[in-house]
C-alpha cells in the first residue's frame, strides 16, 4: 500500500498544511479497487439449532461486487455449488480480478432426505466475460474444505479435512489441473491455508492435532516435513495473513460448549515463526481476518447463536470483535452485535472497512473502524441464499 510522504520544508522551516494534506491523500481507487465474492448457500437454513435442507432450494451461487464505491457495485452472479460447512474461505479471487476459484465441502444427498454428503468439485469462474460464467469444473480426490491462491496466481491449495491431504492445483494453458495430492499425518485434518507475501512459505491449520504447520513451498507444492509446527489453541481453523507485514492470525474454534475461545497472533519474521500472543474473544470464532497494514484483527463469533433456544446460553446474535495489534500483542478494541450464525469476516485493503456475514439474517454487515468505534455502513441483503463464505482480490 502506498505510504504518506512528508513534503520538503519551505524556507521558513514550515510545512504548508495544504502540501501535507495533498501528500497524504491517496486516490480512492488505490485503497478500494477490489473485487469481493460472496458465496450464497441456497439450500440450508437453521431452525432452533438444527440445520435443515430447504424443500425448494434456490441455486447456490457467488455474487460479485466492486468495492470502489459505497454502496458496493454489483458485478454479476454465477450459479456454482456452495457449502456453509468448512471455514468461510471457499472463494479465492485472482489479484487481477479476472478469475475466481470456488469450492463446496458438502452438497445435499440425493439418496437421503435432509442429509448432506461430500462434494468433490471445484468451480472456476471467468469474471472478465460478459456475463460472468463458470468455465471449468474440477473433480477432486476428496471433499474440499477451502481454497487459497498462491501469490504467483498459477497455483492453489485445496485442503481436504476428511482425507488428511492437500490438493495442489496449477494453471496450465488457461486450465486448472490437480498436479499433486500431498498427504499429512493421519487425523491432522488440514482445513485452511495461507501463503506468505513472497510465496516461499505457507501456514496450514491442522485442528485434528491442534497444530499449525509452517511449510516451505517449492514449485507451488508444500515441502514435507514441515519446517516448524506451532501451538496456538484448541481447534486452530481459519487463518489470515496481515498483508506483507509477516504477521498472521488464527482462530481457535473450540467445542461450542459456551466456553470462551481465542485467536492467536503469529509472527513469521524470525528464525522460526511463533505464536506471540493469544487473546480471548468469545464463543466460536468462525471467521478471522487481519488488516493489510497489520494494525488490527477481527473475529466473527457465532456466540451460541447456533444452539437450540432452550440452551441456557443461547443467543440470537453473533458478535464482531476487533482487536488492535500493538507491540506484538492483541488488545480488544471494539465489538458489535450482528445477525446470528456468523460466517466470514474480512477487511478491505483500506484496513478500516470491516464486514461480517450472517446466515440467519441473510446479510453482510459492514462497519467503519473509527478509532475504537465500529460505525455501521450500508451492507448487503440477500433473498434466496445465505452468505456462507467470501473471497477478496488481493494486490
Amino acid at each position: 500500500m502506498p505510504r504518506c510522504r512528508l513534503p520538503r520544508r519551505t524556507g521558513t522551516g514550515r510545512i504548508a498544511p495544504s502540501a501535507l494534506l495533498m501528500s497524504c491523500l491517496l486516490p480512492l481507487g488505490a485503497l478500494h479497487a477490489q473485487t469481493l465474492g460472496i458465496a450464497l448457500d441456497g439450500k440450508s437454513r437453521m431452525v432452533d439449532g438444527e440445520v435443515e435442507i430447504l424443500a425448494t432450494p434456490t441455486p447456490d451461487r457467488v455474487a460479485f461486487y466492486d468495492t470502489t464505491s459505497t454502496p458496493w457495485r454489483p458485478l454479476g452472479e454465477v450459479a456454482v455449488p456452495i457449502s456453509f460447512q468448512g471455514p468461510p474461505s471457499s472463494v479465492a479471487i485472482s489479484a487481477d480480478r479476472r478469475e475466481a476459484l470456488v469450492t463446496a465441502f458438502t452438497r445435499a444427498d440425493p439418496a437421503r432426505a435432509n442429509a448432506f454428503t461430500a462434494n468433490q468439485t471445484m468451480a472456476v469462474i471467468d469474471l472478465a466475460s460478459t456475463p460472468m460464467r463458470a468455465v471449468q469444473t474440477l473433480t477432486l480426490a476428496a471433499a474440499p474444505s477451502s481454497v487459497t491462491l498462491h501469490p504467483d496466481g498459477r497455483h492453489a491449495w485445496v485442503p481436504h479435512t476428511g482425507a488428511d491431504s492437500v490438493s495442489v492445483l496449477e494453471k496450465r494453458a488457461d486450465r486448472w489441473e490437480v498436479i499433486d495430492v500431498v498427504g499429512f499425518e493421519a487425523g491432522s485434518a488440514p482445513i485452511a491455508a495461507g501463503f506468505s507475501a513472497d510465496g516461499a512459505h505457507a501456514l496450514l491449520s491442522l485442528p485434528g492435532t491442534g497444530r499449525i504447520a509452517w511449510l516451505s513451498v517449492a514449485q507451488g507444492r508444500p515441502v514435507l516435513p514441515a519446517v516448524h509446527e506451532l501451538s496456538a489453541g484448541i481447534g486452530p481453523t481459519a487463518l489470515s495473513f496481515c498483508g506483507d507485514t509477516g504477521l498472521a492470525v488464527v482462530a481457535n474454534y473450540g467445542k461450542v460448549t459456551g466456553d470462551v475461545d481465542t485467536i492467536s497472533l503469529i509472527d513469521t519474521r524470525g528464525v522460526l515463526p511463533r505464536v506471540i500472543d493469544t487473546a480471548s474473544v468469545g464463543v466460536s470464532p468462525e471467521g478471522v481476518a487481519c488488516a493489510a497494514d497489520g494494525r488490527h484483527a477481527a473475529a466473527a463469533l457465532q456466540n451460541m447463536s447456533t444452539v437450540p433456544r432452550a440452551h441456557p446460553l443461547h443467543s440470537a446474535r453473533s458478535r464482531l470483535v476487533v482487536l488492535a495489534i500493538e507491540d506484538g500483542q492483541l488488545r480488544t478494541l471494539a465489538d458489535a452485535e450482528f445477525g446470528g450464525w456468523a460466517q466470514g469476516v474480512g477487511f478491505l485493503d483500506d484496513s478500516r472497512t470491516v464486514f461480517a456475514q450472517s446466515m440467519n439474517e441473510q446479510r453482510v454487515y459492514v462497519f467503519r473502524l473509527d478509532g475504537d468505534t465500529l460505525t455501521p455502513r450500508p451492507g448487503l441483503s440477500f433473498k434466496g441464499g445465505s452468505p456462507a463464505a467470501y473471497g477478496l482480490s488481493g494486490r
